[in-house]
C-alpha cells in the first residue's frame, strides 16, 4: 500500500510538471490588428481590489500573432495556424502592443462561462445563412465594427456578473461607434436563445506583465503531447506496481 500510494504521488507531482509546461511564444502583428481594425472606445471597470473603478481609454479588435517554439502542445491547436493567430485581450489590467513579443502559458480553461455564452451569440448571428457553420466565426470579424463589438463583449462577460449592458454594471462603455454598437446589440440579444460556444474550443493564453489572450482551440482526435506523456506516466506506474506485487507476493 505504501509502494502505491508513493507511486501515485510521483505520477501525480510529474503529471502536474507536464500539464504546466504547455507554452507558446507569441508575436504580435504591427499593426496589431491587422486585417480587420479597431474602434477607439473609453471603458470604466473594476480594479483588481474590486471596490473602485478605473477609466481608461482603448482600442478594441481583433489582434493578430504568429506563434513559435511551441512546448507541451501541437501547432494544430490554433484554429488558423501558427502563422495566422488570432486574438483578443482577456485582461484589461496589463497593455500589449504592436509588436510585442510574449511568452505565454496555455490554458485550456482559463475562460469563464458567461464568455461562452456570449461567444455562442456571436457564433449564431455570424453563421446565419451559411451553409457550413464556423465554431471559430468569432475569430473572423469582417471589419473593425464587428472585431471591436466582439471584444467589448468580451470584456463584458468578463468582468460584469449579471446582465448584458454597456451603460450600467462593474464593466461600461463609451464613445462606441454605431456600427459597433448596432453589432453587440445584435450578440447581446441572441444571449440566451442560443447555445454556448462548448469550451473545448477555447483557450487563454496567460502571462505576467502582458495582457492575457483568448483564442480558439480546435480539439483534436490525437492526443497532446502532453496528454501521451500522461498515459506513458500512467502505464509505467501501473507497471512498476505490478511487479513490485509480484515479487511481495
Amino acid at each position: 500500500m505504501i509502494c502505491i500510494k508513493h507511486t501515485l504521488a510521483w505520477l501525480t507531482c510529474a503529471a502536474a510538471s507536464i500539464c504546466n509546461a504547455s507554452t507558446v511564444h507569441m508575436v504580435f502583428d504591427s499593426p496589431i490588428f491587422t486585417g480587420t481594425g479597431y474602434d477607439n472606445v473609453v471603458i470604466t471597470f473594476p480594479n483588481n481590489s474590486g471596490n473602485q473603478s478605473t477609466t481608461e481609454s482603448v482600442s478594441a479588435g481583433r489582434f493578430k500573432g504568429k506563434a513559435s517554439n511551441l512546448v507541451g502542445v501541437q501547432a494544430s491547436i490554433f484554429s488558423d495556424g501558427v502563422d495566422n493567430v488570432y486574438m483578443y485581450c482577456y485582461d484589461v489590467y496589463e497593455s500589449i502592443h504592436s509588436g510585442s513579443v510574449v511568452d505565454y502559458t496555455i490554458n485550456l480553461n482559463g475562460e469563464s462561462a458567461r464568455t461562452l455564452d456570449f461567444l455562442g451569440a456571436v457564433n449564431f448571428a455570424l453563421n446565419k445563412d451559411k451553409l457550413v457553420y464556423d465554431k471559430f466565426a468569432w475569430l473572423h470579424p469582417v471589419d473593425g465594427n464587428q472585431g471591436a463589438a466582439i471584444q467589448l463583449g468580451i470584456w463584458e462577460s468578463l468582468y460584469d456578473t449579471t446582465g448584458w449592458s454597456l451603460d450600467t454594471g462593474s464593466f461600461k462603455a463609451s464613445g462606441v461607434d454605431s456600427g459597433t454598437g448596432s453589432w453587440l446589440s445584435s450578440f447581446f440579444g441572441k444571449i440566451g436563445s442560443t447555445d454556448s460556444l462548448d469550451g473545448k474550443y477555447v483557450m487563454t493564453l496567460e502571462a505576467r506583465g502582458a495582457q492575457d489572450m483568448i483564442t480558439g482551440d480546435p480539439p483534436s482526435d490525437v492526443p497532446e503531447p502532453g496528454s501521451l506523456a500522461l498515459l506513458g506516466l500512467g502505464l509505467t506506474a501501473l507497471a512498476y506496481t505490478q511487479r513490485k506485487n509480484v515479487k511481495q507476493a
